[in-house]
C-alpha cells in the first residue's frame, strides 16, 4: 500500500449557482479536518452574440470586459461565508473552456483535490456544471470529489458523514484508493467499510482478501474497519450499499484489472458516480 496521501489544496470550481455551491460544505469540512486551504475557481467563456443580446444589447467585447470583475466579486462573497478559524480561502478567475481550465488549474499544484457538484444552472457566462464535471471526471489525473447536487434544496445542511465506503476488486489498481480512504477516515473520524463483489465460489478468498486489507488499515491507526462481501452485479451491489445507509463517502479508483470473474472498475465507478446519493471521491489509478 502506498504511503498516506496529503492534501494541500481543495479546488472548488463554481459557476455562480446555488447548485454548484453544494460542494462547498464538503470542501470546508475537508479543509478543516486535513489542514489544507480552499481555492475557489470561477471560469467564464467569452460572450457569444446571443449572450450579448440577452445582456441588454451590449456588444460582446463589453460583456467580456465585465466578466473578470463580476467573477471576482462573486467569489469574494462566497469566500466570506467560508473564512473562519482553520480555513484559508483564496480565489482564481479565468476564461476559456471550463473543463480544460479546471484540469489545468488542478495540475498546477501537487496535493490538490478538486470538489465539484454534478449540476449547475446555465445562463449568461455560466457553464453547465453537469457536463463539465463529466469531462473533468474522464480526463483529470487529480483526485476528484463529486457531490450530487439537489435541486430541491436551497441550502445544503450539515454533512454528518459517518462512513468511508471503499469498493475493491482485488487488484493493485483498485487498492490505490486506500491511502486516500485512510487520510479521510482519520481526518474526519469516520468508520471504514471495505466492499468486494464476487461470485459465490469466490466467497472465501474474497473474505480472506478483505480481512488482510482490513488488518493493514488497522495497523495504520483506523479503529473501526468492517468488511462486506457481496454477490451479484457489481454496479448495482455497490450502489445499493451506498444508498442503504446515509452519510457515506465513497472512495474508489477509475480503473481495475478486468479478467476472469473481476469487474472493470472504471465502468463501476461511472455508475456509482451517476446513481449514488453519496459524494464519491474518484482516484485516477496509475498503471
Amino acid at each position: 500500500m502506498k504511503p498516506l496521501v496529503t492534501y494541500t489544496r481543495i479546488l472548488v470550481p463554481l459557476d455562480g449557482s446555488k447548485l454548484s455551491e453544494q460542494a462547498l460544505p464538503y470542501a470546508e469540512a475537508l479543509a478543516k479536518a486535513l489542514g489544507c486551504r480552499i481555492e475557489l475557481l470561477r471560469v467564464f467563456e467569452p460572450a457569444s452574440h446571443e449572450m450579448a443580446v440577452l445582456a441588454h444589447g451590449r456588444y460582446t467585447h463589453q460583456v467580456d470586459a465585465g466578466l473578470p470583475g463580476n467573477a471576482l466579486a462573486y467569489l469574494d462573497e462566497v469566500r466570506q461565508t467560508l473564512e473562519g478559524p482553520g480555513v484559508e480561502v483564496s480565489r482564481t478567475v479565468g476564461g476559456g473552456p471550463p473543463a480544460s481550465r479546471i484540469i489545468n488549474e488542478a495540475e498546477k499544484e501537487p496535493g490538490t483535490l478538486v470538489a465539484m457538484s454534478t449540476h449547475g444552472r446555465s445562463g449568461i457566462s455560466r457553464w453547465v456544471l453537469g457536463s463539465v464535471t463529466d469531462k473533468v471526471f474522464r480526463a483529470t489525473a487529480t483526485p476528484l470529489l463529486i457531490v450530487r447536487s439537489r435541486v430541491d434544496e436551497q441550502h445544503f445542511g450539515g454533512l454528518g458523514l459517518e462512513r468511508v465506503v471503499v469498493p475493491l476488486d482485488g487488484s493493485p489498481l483498485a487498492e490505490q484508493s486506500l491511502p486516500h480512504a485512510v487520510a479521510l477516515a482519520r481526518g474526519l473520524s469516520l468508520s471504514t467499510l471495505l466492499v468486494r463483489v464476487s461470485d459465490r465460489h469466490e466467497d472465501a478468498p474474497s473474505r480472506t482478501y478483505l480481512s488482510e486489507v482490513a488488518d493493514s488499515l488497522r495497523e495504520q491507526g483506523l479503529t473501526s474497519v468492517e468488511e462486506m462481501v457481496l454477490d451479484g452485479n457489481p454496479t448495482e451491489a455497490i450502489t445499493a450499499v451506498a444508498r442503504g445507509a446515509p452519510r457515506n463517502l465513497v472512495v474508489m479508483t477509475t480503473h481495475g484489472r478486468s479478467g476472469v470473474r473481476r469487474w472493470v472498475l472504471g465502468s463501476v465507478t461511472d455508475h456509482v458516480v451517476r446513481h449514488s446519493w453519496d459524494p464519491v471521491l474518484v482516484i485516477r489509478s496509475a498503471r
